[in-house]
């Protein structure tokens, strides 16, 4: 028992170094993101976030390309309409998720700054304004005309830099190595904490919240504040979140893990400004997505990590999948109320120590079966071990009643040939005897019970059921005779006697189990059709026949193939048939 346990005890402390080994690893780190994915699609098609105030979203698409006649470096009066227009219609915040001019254009046109500045100072006057500037060079951001910057202010430029996690698909908005040099903050968080929400460098994008983004086209709001209706204006973004964004088709894409662009459907891959509307949304939400502590997920791990403990059975697969179930659904509950748990490094880890405690209940069973066979390959028949090793067979399993076909064989004036012999060559001749039988009986399907001396006994149908053992009986008999006359032809060359053998052939039922001391057990059968068979075996030196069999070993082949009815000699016995089978190529050899 101390051996076992102490082996078990080392086996769960590798399992927990390969455990820990394992956690944190870029495979487990991909599963775990790919996991984080499943169950962000699940909990927005199953179990949405909705948003009392949407972020509204003004896109300029390929329809204002069309309409503005205007190169996009020189767009200063529309811009300008358009901040105008917002601010009196009481927006909660601005964005700007699109590159400004990097410099004055008054050379071209004149006073065409003016128009641009004066839209941002009354828009700033009324509302909060962010500027989203694309990656430059240098990791700084793309610069701003200085006149515009000046106007916008140094605390409202933000970044609209995006990092894609090692996967290629953007969970976060704020990792810091996004962040510029200039370190400004990405749109979405300078958005959120104008009002009064805050976001942090961990947090993960909650793609659960809100539905398909939509948006309106900025020429159809231009046209609102050219033709003077502000209602409508006003409907849209009063005390709301506005981002104006390019969504042009050619902007560089990223992959999310759903969809969310409602113009673009069943795509995966979407516009920058998307992912920070999103974040955005999820700011203004339950707010970003946040880790949950690693002392936590070690803690879980380590609950996975306890099923090395049992023996692997059908009771243990069922913890297991409970295990596994549990975890999977308390960590997309845990994602639905904003905290993150990598489960895939759990499940992987609890996975690990059910398979390691299989792998060595397995190998453990393969040793005791190799020792087993070790041990008793040489005390028992091939068909009592298969049984052991099979566990049809147990050592402590009681008695039972079975019919079986019983053989007895043994060599004619065995004891008067030894006194004129060494012992050694007795032995020897006894072995080779033995081997010839032994191969005879195991090819008809049969299994050698014990050697007695110069004989044996076998069984046919134990403990091995066979469909018809008194055939496979006769079958072996056959085969054993012509074996021995094989034997004979090798003995009469090298100048010893020939073997005369007697066969006698019974069935009924016997009583089969172990008998034996406690330290020394042996599988047999014992009952009055052993005894008989014995009997005839005996009774063979009284007739010119080699084999004897009862009557109901001859009726179960319907006394053909030249078996002699001897009539009933004995009150004790049952009728008794003799048989001299005709000698042909012994069972499994070629003709």
């Amino acid at each position: 028992m101390f051996r076992l346990s102490r082996d078990i005890l080392i086996g769960f402390l590798l399992v927990c170094a390969a455990a820990w080994g394992l956690m944190g690893t870029r495979t487990l780190r991909f599963a775990d993101q790919a996991l984080y994915d499943v169950q962000v699609r699940w909990l927005r098609a199953n179990a949405p976030t909705p948003l009392a105030h949407d972020v509204v979203v003004i896109g300029i698409d390929e329809a204002a390309y069309e309409s503005i006649p205007e190169p996009t470096a020189l767009w200063h009066t529309h811009l300008g309409a358009l901040l105008a227009g917002l601010s009196s219609a009481q927006p909660a915040v601005v964005g700007l998720a699109l590159p400004l001019p990097v410099r004055s254009y008054d050379f071209l046109v004149k006073d065409i700054d003016s128009v641009l500045l004066a839209g941002i100072y009354r828009l700033r006057g009324a509302a909060p304004l962010v500027v989203g500037q694309p990656p430059g060079v240098d990791r700084k951001l793309r610069p701003i005309a200085p006149e515009l910057a000046a106007a916008i202010g140094k605390s409202a430029i933000a970044s609209l830099a995006i990092c894609e996690d090692t996967d290629g698909t953007v969970r976060r908005v704020n990792q810091r190595r996004c962040r510029s040099n200039e370190n400004q903050e990405p749109l979405a968080l300078a958005m959120a904490k104008h009002m009064g929400r805050q976001g942090s460098l961990t947090g993960m994008i909650d793609y659960s919240v809100g539905g398909a983004i939509e948006y309106t086209p900025v020429a159809t709001v231009l046209d609102w504040i050219r033709r003077g209706e502000d209602e409508k204006l006003l409907a849209l973004v009063q005390g709301r979140a506005v981002v104006v964004a390019n969504l042009l088709p050619t902007e560089t894409r990223h992959r999310l893990p759903v969809q969310l662009a409602a113009w673009e459907p069943g795509s995966r891959t979407e516009p920058g400004a998307v992912v920070h509307i999103q974040a955005l949304r999820s700011l203004l939400g339950r707010g970003l997505i946040e880790r949950m502590p690693a002392d936590f997920t070690l803690l879980l791990a380590g609950v996975g990590v306890l099923l090395w403990f049992g023996r692997s059975d059908w009771a243990k697969a069922l913890v297991l999948a409970g295990v596994i179930g549990g975890f999977v659904v308390g960590s997309t509950f845990a994602l639905w109320h904003g905290r993150y748990l990598p489960v895939a490094n759990i499940v992987i880890v609890t996975l690990l120590a059910f398979a390691a405690r299989h792998a060595w209940d397995f190998a453990l069973h393969f040793r005791e079966k190799q020792t087993l066979r070790s041990m008793f390959a040489g005390h028992v028949s091939p068909q009592v071990m298969r049984a052991l090793l099979g566990g049809e067979l147990q050592l402590e399993q009681n008695g039972q009643r079975r019919e079986v076909t019983l053989l007895f064989a043994g060599i004619r004036g065995f004891a008067a040939r030894g006194a004129q012999s060494t012992p050694e060559a007795m032995i020897a001749l006894l072995n080779r005897f033995h081997a010839a039988a032994a191969l005879a009986i195991q090819t008809s399907g049969g299994a050698v019970d014990k050697y007695v001396g110069d004989g044996l006994m076998a069984t046919f149908g134990l403990p091995q059921p066979l469909p018809a053992p008194q055939r496979n009986a006769l079958e072996a008999t056959q085969d054993l005779l012509l074996r021995v006359d094989r034997l004979n032809a090798e003995l009469a060359a090298e100048g010893i006697a020939p073997l005369q053998i007697g066969i006698g052939i019974h069935c009924g039922e016997v009583l089969a189990g172990y008998v034996g001391a406690s330290q020394r057990r042996e599988f047999s059968v014992i009952g009055d059709a052993v005894g008989i068979a014995g009997r005839l075996e005996a009774m063979t030196k009284q007739y010119p026949h080699p084999v004897i069999c009862s009557q109901e070993v001859a009726a179960a082949v319907d006394h053909a193939g030249g078996l002699v009815d001897l009539g009933h000699p004995q009150a004790d016995l049952p009728a008794l048939w003799g048989w001299t089978p005709p000698l042909t190529t012994p069972r499994g050899e070629a003709k």
